[in-house]
């Protein structure tokens, strides 16, 4: 009966976690015999030894336990089996992730040259618009007036040479060479008056400096504009963007251009762009002690808008031609970092010292060419553990 006991909390312990009779059995109250059952306990009748009140529990304590323990004995009588993989000689590098937002290829606000009532404005906000399109037309009805003043003084400048210079050909004993000259310098001086009114007459129409995207308008006809006051329009030219990271100073000085950069944009559903630095800024800002670089990224369809923040990376560092591994196949434990190589169909770990990781690849410097690399991922391995290969 000792025995049998014994059987009973082998059975408790073994079935803890799979047999859901484990918890009543280990609950419940197992009468201590020192002798036969009727004797310890009177409740109990004599009974014939084989029919013991206590082998129907047994039985079902048998039968509960291994049918818990089947699908385990099952899965373990097939060999796990695992991609695998054999390093390859690549390139990597190590990247630097940083905030960074995108700033339009050129900008500008456009001011009043010359003071006016505005006549016209001939385009709106968000309108697209071409290199030396007239935007805003301003009256100036005075400088209007001084151009016809000046261009009625070079003629009458004009005739005055011309009638000296004849005069002299003819009669050169008549006219004074210093006369003719004066003419001429009197020409020059009311060609030069009318250039200028001309040029300040064509200031009354403002025009667009590049192609660009209308994105502030602040002026409306019938308004007053001058120099030196509010803009009237802001242009952007958004062909292109400059997508501006600031680089801590830690990392600044390995920045260097043509260093490839990856731009996560979330507003666009988080599309990935690459490109490479085109320039640096050169020098620390003071104040956040970053520096400053600027990749370019061409946006023909106008996907991309000035103000868009990205996640970005830069690749500051680079190893060529080293052995490179799925990242799947890289082991962390709090003791170390670990691959395990498939050898006579076993999984033996094997610590290791890895090199750079981009997300996708891992170089681990010390692996061999022919070397089988299990790619377990998030699947527990141990060290000699039996495995197959898909």
């Amino acid at each position: 009966m000792i025995r049998f006991q014994i059987l009973i909390r082998i059975f408790q312990a073994l079935a803890a976690a799979a047999c859901p009779m484990a918890f009543l059995l280990r609950s419940a109250r197992i009468p201590e015999f020192t002798g036969c059952p009727h004797t310890a306990h009177p409740g109990i009748l004599r009974a014939p030894r084989r029919q013991c009140h206590l082998a129907a529990p047994r039985n079902a304590i048998l039968e509960t336990c291994r049918l818990a323990w089947l699908p385990l004995a099952i899965a373990t009588s097939h060999a796990l089996e695992l991609p695998a993989t054999k390093p390859e000689r690549g390139t990597i590098h190590r990247w630097v992730a940083l905030p960074a937002e995108f700033a339009p290829w050129q900008q500008v606000d456009l001011h009043a040259r010359v003071s006016g009532y505005v006549k016209s404005v001939t385009i709106d906000r968000g309108d697209t618009v071409k290199a030396g399109e007239v935007l805003v037309e301003i009256e100036v009805p005075e400088l209007e007036a001084d151009l016809i003043r000046q261009s009625a003084e070079v003629t009458v400048a004009e005739s005055a040479a011309k009638r000296l210079q004849e005069a002299s050909a003819k009669s050169p004993d008549l006219v004074l060479p210093q006369d003719v000259d004066e003419a001429q310098a009197r020409l020059e001086v009311a060609r030069a008056n009318q250039s200028r009114g001309q040029t300040l007459l064509n200031f009354a129409q403002i025009k667009a400096p590049f192609a660009a995207i209308v994105t502030e308008r602040l002026v409306h006809p019938g308004a007053f504009a001058s120099p030196g006051t509010s803009p009237l329009l802001r242009l952007v030219d958004a062909s292109t963007l400059r997508l501006r990271i600031p680089v801590v100073e830690l990392e600044s000085a390995l920045a260097a251009k043509g260093q490839p950069v990856e731009a996560r944009i979330e507003a666009l559903g988080g599309t990935v762009l690459t490109s490479t630095v085109a320039r640096l800024s050169g020098a620390l800002d003071p104040q956040t002690r970053t520096l400053m670089i600027e990749a370019d990224f061409p946006n023909p369809e106008g996907r991309l808008r000035p103000g868009m923040f990205a996640s970005a990376r830069i690749g500051v560092e680079r190893h060529d031609d080293t052995p490179l591994i799925p990242v799947a196949g890289l082991v962390k434990e709090k003791s170390g970092t670990f691959v395990f190589k498939h050898v006579g169909g076993k999984a033996v770990k094997t610590a290791v010292k890895p090199g750079f990781n981009d997300g996708a690849k891992v170089e681990i410097p010390d692996l061999k060419a022919d070397e089988l690399i299990l790619l377990p991922g998030t699947i527990p391995l141990t060290d000699g553990q039996e495995v197959g290969i898909k």
